[in-house]
């Protein structure tokens, strides 16, 4: 009897020994500061933070957001969006919907870490216009993560560039593979933020008193427009170039005006309104069409302003990557934010109609080989359908999906391979 209780003493000694440790294979090692290190619950309020500046401070502006967008993780939501003089604000949550698992001692498991990833941008005007990440709230900003517990609940705040006047719909893309941590891609996000008055000047004439015209009720007349001049080369001779430059509104569809620039000298101008924020494409024969953006929203009245463009000549046997085309997570659906860059591609075959090209889709190297290649398929084939739908007609249309046989990356993180996800064409003819 006195050896069965030694026995038993030792055994539940040595079951003390133990604690604090986790079993074989679970997902993270102890921590000290359990539980104190976990995440703070939904009842804790936003994060207030500091401010140099009153503009700073995201207040409501009378009017709710028309859509808080559509997650593409479970648990994520967005459900505040403000705008300030400086800053889109987006108020989100995180639930981590996981079940519970539990250590030998009764402890849950840490189901992950969160982070928001300081390359996130708001896409806007079907990919035209992109605003970047300033800074988050309640959150750590990768590399540094936050473990979180099945049931936990974060709140916090991000802050981005404020979006310009007249843009209301957005996604928020954060990541483009969520295998690895949890992805905050919001789509679909809609705010009130109507487009500012657009003047427009009126001769005045001798027999009446001087007076504006305006489209909208406004605060204060323009008094002179903005004179924009450029010109146009080739980039790699630099030799001036004959090209069309149309500018628009960054918050409008519709083209404000377009110019021609001389094959002699490549110069260009026009007259644009002041106060807003424009985008423009330039597009000639023989050449890639180029994008960009001309911000004069605090422009003074009457000034000039100089804005040269570069554009890159085509030649058969070429590879362009689309930089900027998007997909849902895992899937071939197009998003809205990669019309604008598709449609580079339009006005490049329409001013080259004996041109053909070659889609090529590429996956990252991680995840099912099979899986891989039918995505990469789906996805260039979705670009296919896309160019069709904008009149240029499919036999200049091949395709071919690689999947994940050509990595330009086969190392590093999630964010540094996301290069080898990628829709490219190849000039087949000119």
């Amino acid at each position: 009897m006195k050896r069965l209780t030694y026995l038993v003493l030792l055994a539940f000694m040595a079951s003390g020994c133990m604690f604090g440790s986790y079993p074989s294979g679970g997902p993270y090692p102890p921590d000290d500061s359990y539980p104190d290190s976990r995440v703070p619950d939904s009842r804790q309020p936003y994060p207030r933070g500091r401010y140099e500046d009153p503009a700073d401070r995201p207040t409501y502006s009378g009017r709710s957001p028309r859509s808080l967008g559509r997650p593409v993780t479970s648990g994520v939501s967005v459900t505040d969006i403000r705008l300030t003089d400086r800053y889109t604000v987006l108020y989100m949550t995180y639930q981590d919907r996981s079940r519970p698992r539990y250590d030998q001692m009764g402890r849950p498991y840490s189901t992950g870490t969160i982070a928001f990833h300081p390359s996130a941008r708001l896409i806007a005007a079907n990919g035209a216009r992109t605003f970047r990440f300033v800074r988050a709230e309640g959150i750590p900003t990768d590399p540094n993560r936050q473990r979180t517990f099945p049931g936990d609940e974060v709140s916090f705040v991000v802050y981005f560039e404020r979006l310009d006047k007249g843009l209301e719909q957005f996604d928020l893309y954060e990541c483009t593979n969520n295998d690895q941590y949890t992805c905050w891609n919001v789509y679909d996000l809609e705010v009130d933020n109507p487009l500012d008055p657009v003047y427009t000047p009126r001769p005045q004439s001798r027999e009446t008193a001087p007076r504006r015209v305006e489209t909208a009720p406004v605060e204060a007349p323009v008094d002179a427009p903005l004179l924009v001049t450029g010109v146009v080369r080739d980039a790699k001779t630099k030799r001036p170039l004959s090209a069309t430059i149309d500018y628009r509104l960054s918050g409008s569809r519709t083209s404000v005006d377009s110019v021609q620039s001389f094959a002699s000298t490549g110069n260009y101008r026009l007259s644009l309104g002041r106060g807003q924020v424009y985008t423009y494409t330039a597009s000639a024969r023989g050449y890639l069409a180029a994008n960009g953006v001309l911000d004069v929203s605090r422009a003074a009245s009457g000034e000039r302003i100089s804005r040269d463009i570069l554009l890159t000549p085509l030649a058969v046997g070429d590879k362009v990557t689309l930089e900027n085309v998007y997909f849902d997570m895992s899937k071939a659906e197009l998003l809205t934010a990669s019309f604008a860059e598709l449609n580079r591609v339009v006005t490049m075959m329409q001013d080259n109609p004996n041109m053909t090209i070659r889609l090529e889709g590429h996956t990252d190297i991680i995840g099912d080989h099979d899986k891989n290649l039918q995505l990469s398929r789906d996805r260039v084939n979705a670009c296919r359908r896309y160019l069709v739908n904008q009149g240029i007609s499919g036999d200049r249309i091949q395709t071919v999906g690689y999947g994940d046989t050509r990595p330009i990356k086969t190392k590093g993180t999630d964010e540094e391979r996301k290069v080898n996800r990628r829709v490219e064409f190849v000039i087949l003819t000119l």
